[in-house]
C-alpha cells in the first residue's frame, strides 16, 4: 500500500499535514494539527485533516494509536517495518529497528507451537533531550 503515497501529495493542504507530521515527530491529534496549521492556512478545515489522516493510514505513511479521550493521534512512519520509542517527558516519537522480531517470532513458533500472525510494541522512556 505503501506506493500510493505519492498519492497523497495531490493537494497543497495534504502536503501541508503529511509535511507536519514528518517535522513533529510525535503523535498529534487532528485537532492538535488543525491548531498548528490554522494561522498559516486559515481555509484549513478539519473534516478535511480526518479525510486526510485516513488516506495516510490506508498508504501507510503514518500509524495511529487511541489517546485517553478516545481520539486518535497520528505520527510519521517510514516504510520499513519497526516500532516506537516514545518520550513520556516530550511526547517526542524515534523509529526502532526490530530485527529481533524474527528470532522472537521463531522462538515462539519452536518452543510454544504459536504462530505469530502480527504484533504490536512501543517504548516508553525519556529522550536524550529530556534525560
Amino acid at each position: 500500500m505503501r506506493g500510493s503515497v505519492r498519492a497523497v501529495y495531490t493537494t497543497s493542504t495534504r502536503r501541508h499535514i503529511l509535511d507536519l507530521l514528518k517535522s513533529e515527530r510525535r503523535y498529534l491529534t487532528a485537532n492538535a494539527i488543525y491548531k498548528l496549521l490554522k494561522a498559516d492556512h486559515p481555509k484549513i478545515a478539519l473534516s478535511t485533516i480526518y479525510r486526510t489522516l485516513d488516506l495516510l493510514l490506508e498508504t501507510g505513511a503514518v500509524s495511529s494509536r487511541p489517546e485517553g479521550a478516545g481520539e486518535m493521534s497520528y505520527v510519521f512512519c517510514t516504510e520499513e517495518h519497526h516500532h516506537h520509542a516514545i518520550c513520556t517527558t516530550c511526547g517526542h516519537v524515534d523509529e526502532v529497528d526490530c530485527g529481533a522480531m524474527d528470532q522472537f517470532r521463531a522462538t515462539l513458533l519452536a518452543q510454544q507451537a504459536f504462530a505469530l500472525d502480527d504484533h504490536s510494541v512501543e517504548f516508553y522512556g525519556r529522550c536524550a533531550r529530556c534525560r
